[in-house]
């Protein structure tokens, strides 16, 4: 008993000193200006990179609006990715109830985690680097946005990243000037055995950012940096947050933005129990993110005719804002084994992995969120050369220790959820999580009052359209496939036999158990996009123009993960980076990235392994 003490009192010493000399609280302002050149609402994935880009030039003078403050310090730990969810630094969403799917869930309602603090979601996610495939952006570049296709968009994610991996680094297709560090996270024996098993079903070990994405992934590359999670925060706001011309405000919750005679000219914001105004000489944009700048507008009276008028908004522009929701939905694949091949959620809180990550920044808790391991795939149902799901490999269990609570961390109806404590609680296994990248179900966003404070309606249409139930079945099989490889098969694999509450008498692992069980237990990725569209100017779906003006507004922009027309086939961080990059270029006039080479190849055809299915 006293050795624990005097352990617990050692960790307790190292994680004081991590968090008193590495968690710097970002320079804020009490007073605001009357008035700024550029204001920017949001200090996420996108934000925080305007507000460094914008402020680059000392002439400029730029307000950064975050609702939120500091994050929880837990957020710079890697493998706490999912402990920090519904903290003071999460909104803590939640969707309005599923018609089509979603019966694990108590009262069919999922949480949605977004970022409240600053780096928005990128201080919440689960750090994986994924720019999606070139088909995504060339695809945007023909549906009506000119300067966003791969070629367009490449040096844009290049010039943000400072990638470590020597490897990648020789292949053209990486970045090691910019602030976002990229690194290679420790492989399990759960890893290894992914890439066998992917190596017998033809499958190559790729560089999922390189030339080719279908495939599986050596290196799992995250945003770490020195065993810390690397937020847009950390990367592009410490180093500049003592620019004269840059104030960043806490605690700021916009309200509105401000229109005169068809201009934006200033936002209205909540702080400190006080409303108050300040006016923009050049340009509000908003980078509020997928749920947040919908609701701005919304509030602002620019949206949907219809909606406004039955809100009791002046209409200001009638816009499609709101609509075109997308998300990436996953389903879980379960194996048992006979001996641990990753890290279990118990070894998160053990003494002795504590005390490795605060003296030497390794172990369990430097693995981001325990998910190692990515690969990238063609159903049967995808015609072209992109990929329509992706598998992230958790090499543990969630229902493995009571202790982590996964019934409220995930809304999960106490039925459900004992069925998967009594199939897994202190077992070994690992969790194949079958991500659908290419969507087909649209779903809206609507306000439910004209108080800024209240969350507004959120509505995916989860698996709407059947088309999505298919392609994640095909995602399932090729898990099991994976799992009856020779390189799994030593560690006695076998899949996890769950009696679905909501799937009784159906045979398990038939098409119709699987089909059942994805409409039960369909799960976010935390992937929100396409709210507020991009199109071309004559496009009656898209809010914002190629250059991400809000149409008929002046002085207003949107940058963020609502501009997408069609979610990127991957994580959505990286891509939102690179989104905020070029919106800073677009909004200056200038082309900071003329200097970055193309890969040679780049125009090359890539090389599409085979779909093993059975």
């Amino acid at each position: 008993m006293r050795l624990q003490l005097f352990l617990a009192l050692i960790v307790f010493f190292f994680a004081w000193i991590y968090f008193n000399n590495q968690q710097h609280p970002l320079q804020t302002v009490e007073v605001l200006n009357e008035t700024y050149d550029y204001i920017v609402v949001g200090s996420g994935s996108a934000g925080a990179v305007l507000a460094n880009r914008l402020s680059k030039d000392p002439s400029n003078s730029v307000l950064l609006l975050e609702a939120g403050t500091d994050c929880n310090p837990l957020v710079d730990v890697p493998a706490a990715a999912a402990i920090v969810q519904q903290t003071e630094s999460d909104w803590s969403y939640r969707i309005t109830p599923q018609e089509t799917c979603c019966n694990t869930y108590r009262d069919k309602v999922m949480i949605w985690p977004r970022g409240k603090c600053f780096g928005g979601s990128s201080s919440l996610n689960y750090m994986i680097y994924c720019r999606g495939n070139r088909h995504d952006y060339d695809n945007w570049a023909k549906g009506g946005c000119p300067g966003w296709s791969y070629r367009d968009v490449l040096p844009y994610f290049m010039k943000s990243e400072n990638n470590l991996n020597e490897e990648y680094q020789k292949n053209g297709y990486h970045g090691t000037q910019g602030e976002l560090y990229v690194s290679d996270i420790g492989t399990t024996l759960g890893h290894e055995a992914f890439l066998e098993a992917g190596k017998e079903l033809g499958y190559p070990v790729i560089d999922i950012n390189g030339r080719n994405q279908l495939g599986i992934t050596k290196n799992h590359q995250s945003t770490v940096y020195r065993g810390q999670r690397w937020s847009t925060a950390r990367a592009f706001l410490d180093p500049v947050q003592t620019r004269s011309n840059l104030h960043i405000a806490d605690n700021a919750l916009v309200h509105r933005v401000i229109i005169e005679n068809g201009r934006a000219v200033g936002v209205e914001l909540g702080r400190g129990g006080k409303v108050l105004t300040v006016k923009a000489n050049k340009e509000v944009i908003l980078s509020a993110g997928a749920i947040g700048s919908p609701q701005i507008l919304l509030l602002s009276g620019i949206g949907p005719k219809e909606h406004l008028e039955s809100m009791g908004i002046p209409v200001v522009a009638d816009l499609p804002v709101g609509e075109n929701l997308q998300d990436h939905v996953t389903v879980l694949s379960e194996y048992y084994t006979n001996v641990s091949v990753g890290h279990s959620l118990e070894d998160l809180e053990a003494i002795k992995s504590q005390l490795q990550y605060a003296l030497f920044r390794s172990g369990p808790l430097l693995s981001p969120g325990l998910v190692e391991g990515l690969g990238f795939f063609r159903s049967k149902w995808q015609e072209d050369n992109n990929s329509d799901i992706e598998f992230n490999m958790m090499w543990t269990l969630f229902g493995q220790s009571k202790k982590f609570d996964g019934g409220n961390r995930y809304n999960i109806n106490p039925e459900s959820w004992k069925q998967i404590e009594a199939t897994q609680e202190n077992r070994f296994g690992f969790t194949t999580i079958v991500m659908l990248v290419r969507p087909n179900s649209r779903g809206v966003i609507r306000l439910k009052s004209t108080d800024p404070k209240e969350y507004p309606l959120l509505n995916p249409r989860y698996l709407h359209d059947e088309r999505d139930i298919d392609v994640l079945l095909e995602g399932v099989k090729i898990a099991n496939k994976f799992a009856s490889t020779n390189a799994f098969k030593r560690y006695g694999t076998t899949p996890i036999v769950l009696a679905d509450p909501s799937c009784p008498n159906l045979p398990f692992g038939s098409d119709d158990y699987w089909k059942c069980r994805i409409r039960s237990n369909v799960h976010t990725l935390y992937h929100p996009s396409g709210t507020c569209k991009m199109g071309a100017v004559d496009d009656p779906t898209a809010v914002v123009d190629p250059e991400l003006r809000v149409k008929g507004i002046q002085g207003l922009r949107v940058v963020d993960a609502s501009i997408m027309p069609v979610i990127p086939s991957g994580n959505t961080n990286a891509p939102t980076i690179m989104v905020a990059e070029k919106a800073a270029d677009l909004i200056l006039g200038t082309n900071s990235v003329k200097d970055i080479r193309l890969p040679a190849d780049i125009g090359e055809p890539e090389t599409i392994p085979p779909a093993p299915l059975p």
